[in-house]
């Protein structure tokens, strides 16, 4: 950028001082004239240097947004390796290139200094550059070094409620009686005129709600707050996530109906691979003991008054034995359901096999008023309705291709139980 031409300010009033003296050289006045000269040369100095330390700020404010934007970008990065070479490209595309016009562009993990200087999940950015004086000059100061510094790390992202389909009319929609109340925010990546579309007594409340096209609610619905239309799209937050892997078959067309154990205590249910899916139904009464249940072709479904508990549990859904199932969860069913809170699945509840087409069957994951589903609810390619609640000390995550929601849902966003807390990460300035 070329610097602008500015007439030295001391030069300038020296020279205005020394005609004003010499044409007003009279008996009384001459000291007068003095000490108004001396008094227009501080006057005019002080101007100066309020005047290069505002460009100063300037250039530090700017440099600042550089600083910050690299320290989050690399902090997105901290799990691959790449943290250095993603912060300062972020640097670069705010202006402040590493190595050029005598910039300098540091990224640290753990950080230099501060409070987290010892810990290694933070990842701190440094921006410093040489700036050029004007009026500064005069006094021998022709450049101030200007650096700004930032600290980020990757945190419980914002939202918990993501529907990926890109083009879909009522991608996200509500119908009929719904109360839905979540803790964390909702983002719907459709970028048609209604990808979100609610009808009837629905009211739906979170921190933010943001959709990529437009959104209709009408009826008595209530949407709070606004949404934010033209938001970016998002995309898969959970993609991260490796799919587990399928085993030989443990199980095959595994059914249970009634308690089918011994009297008064739940059937109990190990971890493996499910050929051909899982069936429940009558009054029966079943525990999941903690582990992966890979459903292999059929599914899962309930039915009946049916009582489910599972702790540190993950239903992976695939397809196999008769081919792909959904999970079709129906009828006056209580479930107490909680995902791993460690490991490679931790916070991962239902996950559906990337894999499966769009076009395959829609789940249904519902549950009365006692039910509960702490974890997330995953899948990123077929459609979803989705009716339930998260413990009072837990956390409910909700992404698929398209969602429907019905009844009444109270979403948390409580993640102490987890290790690194939520499966979807966002990042966050710490300094």
């Amino acid at each position: 950028m070329k610097e602008p031409m500015i007439t030295n300010p001391f030069q300038a009033l020296r020279g205005i001082c020394g005609r004003l003296c010499r044409s007003l050289q009279r008996p009384g006045r001459g000291q007068v004239m003095v000490l108004v000269c001396v008094s227009l040369i501080a006057l005019v100095g002080m101007i100066a240097v309020v005047t290069d330390f505002s460009f100063m700020q300037h250039q530090k404010n700017m440099m600042q947004t550089a600083a910050d934007s690299a320290a989050m970008a690399g902090s997105e990065e901290l799990a691959y390796g790449d943290q250095v070479a993603a912060g300062k490209a972020d640097a670069a595309t705010n202006g402040y290139t590493d190595g050029t016009a005598s910039v300098t562009v540091a990224i640290n993990n753990p950080p230099s200094t501060g409070p987290n200087a010892t810990n290694s999940a933070y990842v701190e950015a440094i921006v410093t550059k040489p700036e050029p004086t004007y009026f500064l000059r005069v006094l021998g100061v022709s450049t101030i070094s200007v650096s700004a510094r930032a600290v980020a790390y990757e945190g419980n992202g914002p939202d918990c409620i993501y529907v990926l389909n890109p083009t879909a009319s009522g991608a996200f929609s509500a119908n009929g009686n719904v109360t839905v109340a979540s803790r964390c925010g909702l983002l719907v990546d459709s970028s048609s005129s209604s990808g979100l579309s609610i009808v009837g007594n629905v009211s739906i409340t979170a921190p933010t709600i943001g959709v990529v096209g437009g959104y209709s609610a009408g009826g008595s619905s209530t949407l709070t707050p606004t949404p934010k239309t033209g938001v970016i799209a998002a995309s898969d937050p959970l993609a991260y996530v490796a799919a587990p892997t399928v085993g030989s078959c443990a199980h095959t067309n595994f059914s249970l109906s009634g308690n089918n154990g011994s009297s008064g205590s739940p059937y109990q249910l190990y971890a493996g691979t499910y050929c051909g899916g899982i069936t429940v139904h009558g009054n029966a009464v079943l525990n999941f003991n903690a582990g992966t249940y890979v459903l292999a072709g059929g599914g899962m479904t309930t039915s009946g008054n049916t009582t489910m508990t599972g702790t540190g549990v993950t239903f992976y859904n695939t397809t196999g034995t008769g081919g792909y199932g959904a999970i079709s969860f129906a009828g006056n069913s209580t479930t107490n359901l909680s995902a791993p809170t460690s490991g490679s699945l931790t916070g991962i509840l239902f996950f559906q096999d990337r894999s499966i087409p769009s076009t395959d069957a829609a789940s249904t994951i519902t549950g009365n008023s006692s039910s509960t589903f702490d974890g997330a609810i995953y899948f990123p390619t077929t459609a979803l309705s989705f009716v339930g609640n998260s413990s009072a000390s837990g956390y409910s995550i909700v992404v698929a291709n398209q969602l429907s929601l019905s009844g009444n849902a109270s979403i948390g966003s409580n993640y102490t139980s987890l290790t690194g807390g939520s499966p979807i990460k966002g990042t966050v300035l710490a300094e």
